[in-house]
């Protein structure tokens, strides 16, 4: 099964043409991101289509819990109601079966995504001129290639679903509510926005929080590379000590960092949550 996987991704790779310098510098970066879609759409659309699902089947259990206490319960019509109860059962099983699919298989479209974006990244630096290094360390670029790459296989898998599910939510649970009480209605409608501009806000201030701890990211990972590099010199002249002071000093600004990005992301979650 694993020698099936690898050479399924081996086939994927082979869909697409590596991405030059010259896109990169010519490209819009939504653009270039998107453009790792296209090899994997498959997975995408089976991503997109049990979201789908499992946001339909879970704007349809308050209905039916609606249309069961106010109608058949009362009109004692139990075996229409029993029909309906195993249908939702069945539907639960169905969306447990989604979640796997949404959970494996969109995982897994984000890594392919990841590895095709570390491959170009990779071709890309090859093609870069020595003053690019000279001005970037290692461990910088190395953080680059793997820590923040993570980030994009989340947002590769995540960021197209959740913006998905909440659409469809919002619009089905809109529907819904105008069709029993549009006046409610129309005060959701009315709070929708004020909660969207408080996300947009907050967002900014996160994207530049989270912009410095990957900064800050970089450095300990260009520490912790330039003291395992040059440990034998380091034993050699007994300078372990500077050596640890320096990666702590960065461990304690990349912990400062983190911390920073932390709190410009609480005040964001309530609203989203709401």
């Amino acid at each position: 099964m694993y020698n099936n996987t690898l050479g399924n991704c081996a086939h994927f790779f082979r869909k697409r043409e590596t991405m030059t310098t010259k896109d990169y510098q010519t490209r819009r970066p939504l653009r270039i991101f998107l453009s790792y879609f296209r090899p994997h759409r498959g997975l995408f659309l089976l991503d997109i289509s049990c979201a789908f699902l499992i946001a339909v089947i879970d704007l349809a259990f308050p209905l039916i819990s609606r249309t069961a206490m106010y109608h058949w319960l009362p009109e004692k019509q139990f075996s229409i109601f029993f029909t309906v109860m195993a249908l939702v059962v069945a539907a639960f099983v169905l969306r447990a079966g989604l979640y796997f699919i949404v959970g494996y298989w969109g995982h897994t479209f984000g890594i392919l995504v990841e590895a095709d974006i570390r491959r170009d990244l990779f071709a890309h630096m090859q093609d870069l001129g020595f003053d690019f290094y000279d001005k970037n360390r290692t461990g910088q670029l190395m953080s680059r290639l793997t820590t923040d790459l993570f980030e994009l296989t989340e947002l590769a898998h995540h960021g197209p679903e959740d913006l998905f599910i909440s659409l469809v939510t919002i619009v089905g649970a809109l529907a819904v509510m105008f069709s029993i009480q549009w006046r409610l209605a129309l005060v959701v409608c009315c709070i929708i926005p004020v909660f969207l501009l408080v996300v947009l806000y907050r967002r900014r201030q996160m994207s530049q929080a989270s912009r410095a701890a990957k900064q800050k990211t970089g450095a300990i990972n260009a520490e912790i590379e330039s003291g395992l590099s040059g440990v034998r010199t380091t034993k050699a002249f007994a300078n372990e000590a500077r050596t640890t002071r320096t990666a702590s000093s960065s461990g304690a600004s990349c912990h400062s960092g983190r911390n920073h990005s932390c709190r410009r992301w609480a005040p964001s979650y309530p609203p989203q949550k709401a």
